[in-house]
């Protein structure tokens, strides 16, 4: 072949490359779904506090068709996230897809607050009112109500539950504040467990924690309840800026890491402006906040009030989580290099559960760069993380 035709062919399959990552930053977790031939339905469900959560379905795909039985997994993503994290990937990397063509009936959650979830039955989400909330109402509220609608719709008794970062630590609060959804549970499966964040790295949270009771101060008297959702000129920057051949694109995968922690290897540079199209989802305030300051006490615990704890729990001080109740499998997925799940914080969490004797699988993954975010977007996390998870959940389907 000439080298004429050889740069033809090189340039046009760059071409549909940029086309197809354009594409995928403006489709939301449905639309990415069916795009690539999976079935995708969404619904609403209202919480008892008055809460639109949306969650969203992926039935089955070219694999494996939707079926009546399937064992159902549920996933909830991590904060200032949605759904979108199991599915922006692609095909051969994301988890939902994995665990459809799998043979599992897959719901993921959307916590409210985020773009897929941001109504109310009588509240403007623009007012503090709305934004009253950490994911303590998360855990305690929206994944009790997601999961009640989930086993109701398709009949089953209980389900697997994925959960990674802020999706780990509202699995504790819901078995805390509601242990009675542990039966409802076949499986637990947390990745990059977040409870106590003693030895966290990342700079903006030990910021933030640093000074929490300014921020919070701060943050009330501008009228700044929540973080806003990327919107379509965030979106375009985002294309602009981490796409191939931009000039900025190692600044965008640079703010992953001092997120996340350093790992280059990892990090599918192509689809960079994808993550952060879609990321952050939304969230409150009170969230971000609500880590500050479990990191400053070093105790997990409800949100602290201040001189409003008595009138909110009728004490000084926030209620402590419970850690017992576990009765579903129990594995834990953590890795050396996590900046916000740190493998010190994640020993303290595993021994306070009570070690081996609640924990059916502590994994450590078998890499010594891989990051908090890896677990969902990383290049090899099929291979280094969702291989061993799904190998556990088939004991129990």
């Amino acid at each position: 072949m000439k080298t004429a035709q050889i740069l033809i062919v090189f340039l046009a399959l760059f071409s549909v490359v940029f086309a197809d990552v354009w594409e995928d930053t403006q489709l939301n977790t449905i639309q990415l779904l069916r795009k690539y031939g999976y079935t995708a339905e969404e619904y609403s469900v209202t919480t008892s506090d008055g809460y639109r959560l949306g969650i969203h379905r992926c039935s089955g795909g070219p694999v494996s068709p939707p079926a009546a039985n399937k064992p159902v997994a549920f996933l909830m993503h991590g904060q200032l996230s949605s759904s979108a994290d199991y599915v922006i990937m692609g095909p051969q990397v994301s988890l939902a897809y994995m665990l459809s063509d799998l043979g599992y009936d897959v719901w993921m959650g959307n916590s409210h607050g985020n773009r897929y979830s941001n109504t109310h039955t009588s509240l403007n989400n623009e007012t503090k009112a709305y934004w009253d909330f950490s994911w303590h109402e998360i855990g305690s509220i929206d994944v009790p109500t997601m999961i009640d609608y989930i086993l109701a719709r398709t009949g089953q008794r209980n389900l697997h539950y994925i959960g990674h970062s802020m999706g780990t630590t509202v699995y504790f609060v819901m078995i805390s504040e509601k242990p009675a959804y542990a039966s409802k549970l076949r499986s637990v499966n947390l990745l990059a467990p977040a409870t106590y964040m003693t030895y966290i790295v990342t700079p903006y949270v030990r910021w933030i924690a640093a000074y929490a009771y300014t921020w919070d101060l701060m943050f009330n008297m501008m009228g700044t309840y929540y973080f806003a959702p990327t919107d379509e000129m965030d979106k375009q920057a985002a294309y602009n800026d981490c796409r191939d051949g931009a000039p900025y694109q190692e600044m965008c995968a640079i703010q992953i890491f001092l997120i996340a922690g350093w790992n280059s290897q990892e990090t599918n540079r192509t689809m960079l402006p994808v993550m952060n199209a879609h990321s952050p989802a939304g969230a409150s305030m009170m969230n971000m906040l609500h880590y500050a300051q479990i990191v400053r006490s070093g105790i997990f615990q409800q949100y602290d009030h201040g001189v409003n704890n008595i009138y909110r729990y009728g004490q000084l001080t926030p209620p402590l989580y419970r850690f017992t109740g576990h009765t579903a499998p129990l594995h834990l997925f953590w890795s050396t290099n996590d900046w916000m799940a740190t493998p010190a914080d994640v020993s303290t969490l595993y021994n306070r559960l009570g070690g081996s004797s609640v924990v059916d699988l502590f994994y450590h993954v078998p890499q010594v760069e891989w990051n908090h975010m890896d677990f969902v977007w990383g290049i090899n996390v099929r291979r280094l993380v969702y291989n061993r998870m799904v190998e556990e959940m088939r004991k129990y389907d």
